[in-house]
């Protein structure tokens, strides 16, 4: 089992993201067996979200996932692997993958 963070932010528009305080729920934690589940369930939990959340401030939502590592397991520098982002907003919903970084 894997342990899975997702950190779900909302604004009015992606470019206001970042500059906006109070944006950021509190971050939900689940165990699951593969990365395929816990894509699955970000996407329900950020569709969840979307659907309560109304007004101009949730025009854009992202749902941040990540990986966290075993303690003494390093990736990257990092002790967590981000997995990619459901983004909600006019255009619908969309995943976008994290980039990763290629070992040379």
């Amino acid at each position: 089992m894997k342990t899975y963070n997702l950190e779900i932010r909302h604004a009015p528009s992606k470019r206001r993201l970042n500059a906006l305080p109070d944006n950021r729920l509190d971050p939900l934690r689940r165990r699951f067996a593969s990365d395929v589940e816990a894509i699955a369930w970000a996407q329900g939990e950020l569709l969840d979200f979307a659907l309560r959340a109304r007004g101009v401030k949730y025009q854009y939502v992202e749902a941040a996932l990540v990986e966290l590592l075993p303690f003494g397991k390093i990736h990257d520098g990092k002790d967590y692997r981000r997995l990619g982002r459901w983004v909600c907003n006019a255009d619908g919903i969309i995943w976008r993958e994290a980039s990763q970084s290629i070992d040379a």
